[in-house]
């Protein structure tokens, strides 16, 4: 019966799938019947809103979701490994749960691509066959790993209890699941990269070399950065969902349960999004080394003062996580102890966040400008990315801090040399700390490319080897440590919960808006270099529009979301009450 119900299962995603992929090649014929030809350039207009701005929301839509369906199962394998190999239930419970959620989002995430499917080769014909030219058979490979996904995923999720006996093997396929989802990724990433850095084609646009035009400069930077911000991404949503379960748990266990799941989805959250900074400046660098121009219009030039945008968005991103980790002191038996060192990390916080929010240049008078010169005194050097990537690196290195007070606030360490591992632990905290701010002095005395080539990345390397050591550190000398006290799962206050919502609501704007900076860095080319956008499109939207359209976007996408919520929690509730009766 079981194995019927699997089948069953993998059949309906298979069937879902294939009528959806029908459906658009269905409609797609109808709509190029029904609407004029398109124009000697290329193009059709959509009437109203226009091509453009439909475009960028459906892709948009479907890219949140992708970042989903990518980003959970990578930590519902890992949860169900860690629970399997530690029977631990609670984790293999947590892992279902995740299971569940990117299962139903797959739907949604393969109509959405569907609409756009259909959206592009019916407005941007003549974009699509150039595309199909020269990368035609990465989309039918693309297709092709779908289905497998689809498939994997399915036998993954109707599996579960069937195998609850050989963990093992569903554990593995699980991993193909994750193998097959990061193969899409590498897919899709190279379809962006050759629009922005092109490869492996004449100036005329044709194809010389393949796979050169698959392996551009962005290709695999911005895989890894997708990747990584997928992860972060996606266990934000997990933490989103068990803070609504939380706020709409019926009984103590139910929170305590959804509490613990939205620590540990929040944890994960914030530990991967502390090296997405340091991939995303290797993309960065890899735009640079393509198109120097492209490098200074994205940093410096029409998106510099976007630049200030995602600052005021990190930091409240930062600060609601270091207020998530803080109130959650208060359920860690002897976590009041650490209640004096919260004021001196906000302090260091805050002034991050002045930095990254200060900008290079303000709008002055004629008066003014032949007043200070070219920059404000104090705007010209606290305005620069010296300053900046100096500033975030603290900030995330004071966050970093949080965390570690927190796993530790239970604890009171029995080892024999628990004085000597303190005063490591702030000689790692103040040298490295020293050693960021010096490299940050230092790289005004430099040129720019020794800045952006050499001191910007050991400054990274040196927050990472600091937050690695005094990771290492801590686990050696808290082990076997005496227990103050289990914490008390579920004694926390709703707000707690809501500052979970809004750390992933924020990351999603930010998202779209960093997705239209990184678009429009090709300005009005197609792909950059090679073909024009000729449309009566082709322009850059103001910051102001943008973030009107991504605000839709999120709006729309956190709509469906809360439909999956709620649809879960209908679920689970009428399958109780069967049960019950």
């Amino acid at each position: 019966m079981a194995e019927k119900s699997i089948k069953q299962g993998v059949i309906k995603g298979i069937i879902k799938l294939t009528v959806i992929l029908g459906a658009s090649f269905v409609l797609l014929f109808m709509f190029r019947k029904m609407l004029p030809a398109p124009t000697e350039d290329g193009y059709r207009l959509l009437p109203v809103i226009g091509s453009r701005v439909w475009v960028w929301i459906v892709a948009q839509l479907h890219l949140n979701f992708a970042a989903f369906v990518l980003g959970v199962p990578i930590f519902a394998v890992t949860m169900e490994f860690l629970g399997w190999r530690r029977s631990d239930e609670r984790l293999d419970r947590i892992a279902y749960d995740f299971t569940k959620l990117f299962t139903l989002a797959y739907t949604l995430t393969a109509l959405l691509g569907a609409v756009l499917m259909v959206s592009l080769p019916l407005l941007y014909p003549k974009f699509i066959d150039h595309m199909m030219k020269i990368l035609g058979p990465t989309w039918w490979v693309y297709i092709l790993v779908m289905y497998g996904e689809v498939f994997v995923c399915y036998y993954y999720f109707y599996s579960w209890k069937r195998m609850k006996d050989r963990k093992g093997i569903h554990v593995l396929i699980g991993v193909l699941l994750n193998v097959m989802g990061i193969l899409m990724l590498l897919i899709t990433s190279s379809w962006v990269g050759y629009m922005t850095t092109p490869g492996g084609v004449s100036e005329t646009g044709e194809l010389v070399n393949r796979w050169q035009a698959i392996k551009t400069y962005m290709w695999i930077p911005l895989s890894l950065h997708r990747l990584v911000a997928n992860v972060v991404f996606g266990a934000g949503i997990a933490a989103a969902y068990a803070a609504f379960r939380f706020i709409t748990a019926r009984s103590d266990d139910e929170r305590a349960y959804y509490d613990w799941m939205g620590y540990t989805s929040a944890m994960i959250a914030i530990g991967f999004s502390l090296i997405l900074p340091g991939i995303g400046y290797l993309l960065g660098v890899e735009i640079y080394a393509f198109n120097e121009q492209m490098g200074i219009q994205l940093m410096g030039g029409f998106f510099a003062w976007l630049w200030v945008m995602q600052a005021i968005l990190i930091g409240a991103i930062l600060f609601a996580v270091n207020y998530y980790l803080w109130i959650s002191l208060n359920k860690m038996p002897g976590g009041q102890r650490y209640f004096k060192y919260v004021k001196f990390l906000f302090v260091v916080i805050f002034l991050g966040y002045a930095v990254w929010l200060t900008p290079h240049s303000v709008a002055l008078s004629l008066e003014e400008a032949r007043r200070i010169g070219s920059y404000h005194p104090a705007l010209g050097k606290l305005g620069v990315m010296a300053s900046k990537n100096t500033a975030v690196i603290i900030s995330y290195l004071a966050t970093f801090i949080s965390f570690a007070i927190f796993r530790m606030s239970n604890k009171e360490p029995v080892v024999s040399w628990v004085k000597t591992g303190q005063l490591i632990r702030i000689l790692l905290i103040v040298g490295s700390s020293v050693a960021v701010l010096g490299l940050g002095v230092y790289s005004y005395m430099v040129p720019s490319v020794t800045r952006v080539k050499v001191l910007s990345p050991i400054q990274f390397g040196v927050f990472f080897l600091c937050i690695v050591a005094l990771y290492l550190l801590d686990s050696r000398m808290y082990k076997g440590a005496r227990i103050i006290g289990e914490p008390k799962w579920g004694k926390m206050p709703e707000r707690s919960q809501y500052a979970l919502i809004a750390i992933t609501v924020t990351f999603t704007w930010l998202m779209g808006m960093m997705g239209y900076m990184r678009a429009g860095g090709r300005q009005y080319w197609h792909v950059y270099g090679i073909m024009k956008d000729t449309s009566p499109e082709a322009y850059l939207p103001s910051h102001g529009t943008a973030s009107v359209i991504v605000t839709i976007v999120t709006v729309l996408f956190f709509l469906l979301v809360a439909f999956i919520f709620w649809s879960i929690m209908k679920l689970e509730r009428f399958s109780e009450q069967r049960r019950a009766g």
